[in-house]
């Protein structure tokens, strides 16, 4: 059996593990905030997601596109997460090589992986002249370098994300097969 290039489940892992090993009580409620965090956006569970979140976040994505995209407040969040999860884009991995923490909140640097079809590539503005390798696969994965700003209130809940991603995760794609990613995973 291939290894598997994806498991989207591994991604709270070193969040716990790094809550488990720290003494301030503060800090451990912050990294299981966002383990948490992680595991409900992951699993596409809404409820237990917000849930983490002050009542009005705020999420900054840097570098997505041309354009950053801010969101304001718990609808927007809100309505951004039931969109994702309605199209399968909580199916991603975080790859976390470090994870800094104070009492203002957490950071985690790594590498997010996510897979993609071919169909959702092309529904994304994709197309074989962009993209010339488009059509030589059915599935494709990014892999791209992330980090995550997680400021918190004083009551250790979490403000929202300040995301920023080192690249481009069109990229980053490289082909994979389907027998390379977990039984769990939702091709849409």
């Amino acid at each position: 059996m291939p290894e598997l290039k994806i498991d989207p489940h591994k991604s709270w892992v070193p969040l716990r593990k790094k809550a488990d090993e720290t003494e301030n009580l503060s800090h451990k409620k912050l990294l299981n905030e966002v383990a948490d965090h992680m595991e409900a956006e992951i699993k596409g569970q809404l409820d237990p997601l917000m849930n983490t979140l002050t009542a009005e976040p705020v999420y900054h994505f840097w570098r997505v596109s041309d354009v950053n995209m801010i969101l304001n407040g718990y609808d927007e969040v809100s309505d951004f997460y039931s969109n994702m999860f309605e199209n399968g884009g909580e199916q991603f991995e975080v790859v976390t090589k470090r994870i800094i923490v104070n009492d203002d909140g957490v950071i985690t640097e790594g590498k997010v992986k996510q897979v993609y079809t071919k169909d959702n590539l092309k529904l994304m503005g994709l197309t074989s002249e962009t993209f010339p390798n488009l059509d030589k696969s059915d599935l494709w994965l990014s892999n791209t370098q992330l980090i995550t700003v997680w400021p918190s209130d004083p009551d250790l809940k979490l403000v929202g994300e300040d995301i920023y991603f080192g690249e481009n995760p069109m990229d980053t794609l490289k082909p994979i097969n389907e027998n390379e990613i977990p039984d769990y995973y939702k091709l849409n």
